[in-house]
């Protein structure tokens, strides 16, 4: 039975670094890739994939457009998994990241996470503390902590 492995992104494009760690740590037909992206609760129209209303787009555009980029990044980074020949699901949850990450974990039975680093600066660690520190400290499995990959 296949490993699963849980790959938590967000919808930047380092994101894309974190499916080449997988790839590089992980074997098709021994692992399957759980693709996890966690937006904040605000800015979730639905709880689940449907069409929005027009009075959705209209009331609430940021949040169908934050939702929407969720939901590609998403189905981006399933495909390029899948076509590199693992079995991958994703999926977008609204909620807080470290909950979400930790919760989806326990639920899938994973044997590992993967997840992304952003170097950030004393001050900025102190305003917006790290996910992936809080992550590996609520977690009791191992976490592969990838670090993006500059482009240019």
């Amino acid at each position: 039975m296949p490993h699963p492995v849980l790959i938590a992104i967000d919808a930047s494009p380092a994101a894309a670094s974190l499916l080449t760690l997988a790839q590089r740590y992980c074997r098709p037909g021994e692992h399957t890739l759980h693709v996890l992206l966690a937006i904040d609760s605000t800015f979730a129209v639905h709880d689940h994939r449907t069409a929005y209303t027009e009075d959705e787009l209209e009331e609430y555009p940021a949040a169908c457009d934050e939702q929407q980029q969720a939901e590609h990044a998403v189905n981006t980074a399933v495909s390029m998994l899948r076509d590199a020949g693992f079995d991958s699901l994703g999926c977008m949850v609204a909620g807080q990241p470290v909950e979400a990450i930790v919760a989806k974990a326990r639920e899938l039975e994973c044997e590992l996470v993967i997840i992304g680093h952003r170097h950030l600066s004393r001050l900025g660690r102190l305003l917006d503390p790290s996910i992936s520190a809080k992550v590996i400290d609520r977690i009791q499995i191992p976490v592969l902590v990838g670090v993006p990959t500059e482009v240019g």
